[in-house]
């Protein structure tokens, strides 16, 4: 077993959180340290789809860091740090014309020259909304979003 693929058995982190299994599949809010849940979030975006290419092309403060040798390794800053400064690792897959099928809002700022395009206002603001980038997504994005407990934005 590599040190990357080590997880805490559930007990351990329940016990920190101080639950106990049945309470997992009750709808009560617990309280949860935030070092223990920004670890959590972490384990499951270091799983994820990572460009460098696209994470260095996209951000140009992050492609100037790693070449003054700031930033040693792309898919680690963004585990650590990028994620949670609301940064994408990987170009999000945009049907353009579902998306602005789906937000007229979108359509007419696209129309209006005010985004320059779906895929830009996914990457700005759509993603951070619960907005759905393709049809295809439409089911795990509502989950998620029933889950977090927040409306789907102008589902169709």
């Amino acid at each position: 077993m590599e040190p990357s693929d080590y997880f805490p058995h559930v007990d351990l982190l329940l016990h920190s959180m101080r639950i106990d299994r049945n309470r997992l599949n009750s709808r009560s809010k617990v309280a949860i340290d935030a070092q223990v849940l920004r670890r959590l979030i972490q384990c499951a975006i270091e799983r994820l789809p990572f460009s460098a290419e696209f994470y260095r092309e996209t951000y140009p403060d992050i492609a100037a860091a790693a070449a003054a040798g700031q930033i040693a390794d792309l898919h680690r800053h963004y585990v650590d740090t990028g994620y949670f400064e609301g940064r994408v690792g990987v170009p999000p897959g945009i049907d353009e014309n579902y998306y602005r099928a789906a937000y007229q809002d979108v359509a007419e700022a696209i129309a209006e020259r005010q985004v320059a395009s779906a895929a830009d206002h996914y990457m700005q603001a759509g993603a951070a909304e619960g907005r759905v980038p393709e049809q295809r997504l439409a089911g795990a994005v509502g989950q998620w979003m029933a889950l977090l407990r927040m409306p789907v934005p102008g589902e169709i």
